[in-house]
């Protein structure tokens, strides 16, 4: 039973470097659809299109921070593993 404990760990580290990698698709929808919604609104009112690009630049890169430390995560726990 002892010499089960190391392997199960590395399970357990390899799955949980899997969520984590899967939390990358979250911020990836959510900058697809920032996108989406700025050139709706541009569409829908073209004087205001800068203001939306500065807003829609911002949201996306507050959606991407997130998508790279759940990316820096995933690779801080498969390099525990043995």
């Amino acid at each position: 039973m002892a010499e089960q404990v190391p392997e199960l760990m590395n399970l357990g580290l390899a799955i949980g470097a899997g969520l984590a990698a899967l939390g990358v698709t979250g911020p990836a929808l959510a900058v697809g659809n920032v996108a989406g919604k700025m050139l709706e609104g541009a569409s829908r009112q073209p004087e205001h299109t800068g203001s939306l690009f500065t807003n829609a630049i911002i949201f996306a890169g507050m959606a991407e921070a997130l998508g790279i430390l759940a990316w820096l995560v995933s690779f801080l726990i498969f390099g525990k593993i043995s």
